[in-house]
């Protein structure tokens, strides 16, 4: 009897690797399109970190207008306050016109009321009403804008996903 050499095993094939290449490449383009999305939305989005810094630069610039009305109203007499509280009503207006996203509404809202109270007070100071009421919508004045502030503050910090 001879002796036969052993069996080899068939060659084993192989296993195709484009599966593998094609999975990562899909991995990859699910990657950059969520990070191109999240991006835009972060920038570009109802609140976004852009339209959030524009709106809130567009309130600070009235409130510095109407900061330079106040300042004016407050060293004047009553019967001078007419170009004053002239100014601070433009400034109410002009206010009121700032378009701003959704999630700064409020802020906007605060900061209007806090002008309008203020306007009041001048008016009432004008038309010598008691002082228990000036001081009445001073005070309202004064916690419509903390208000603004802080509401201000909170929108800065979760731009871009304030709701």
């Amino acid at each position: 009897m001879e002796i036969l050499p052993p069996l080899e095993p068939p060659p084993v094939p192989k296993k195709p690797r484009r599966f593998l290449i094609l999975g990562g490449i899909l991995v990859a383009i699910l990657v950059v399109a969520a990070v191109s999305v999240y991006t835009w939305y972060a920038v570009y989005g109802p609140c976004g970190r852009g339209t959030v810094d524009t709106a809130s630069a567009a309130l600070i610039d009235q409130l510095k207008a109407f900061e330079a009305d106040f300042q004016l109203a407050a060293s004047m007499n009553p019967i001078g306050l007419i170009g004053p509280v002239t100014h601070m009503e433009q400034t109410l207006w002009d206010t009121r016109e700032v378009v701003v996203p959704a999630c700064l509404q409020i802020a906007k809202n605060e900061l209007a009321s806090s002008i309008e109270s203020e306007i009041r007070a001048y008016l009432a100071i004008m038309s010598q009403k008691p002082d228990k009421t000036v001081k009445k919508l001073k005070e309202d004045a004064k916690t419509h804008l903390e208000n603004f502030a802080t509401e201000l503050e909170a929108v800065n910090r979760c731009a871009p996903f304030c709701l």
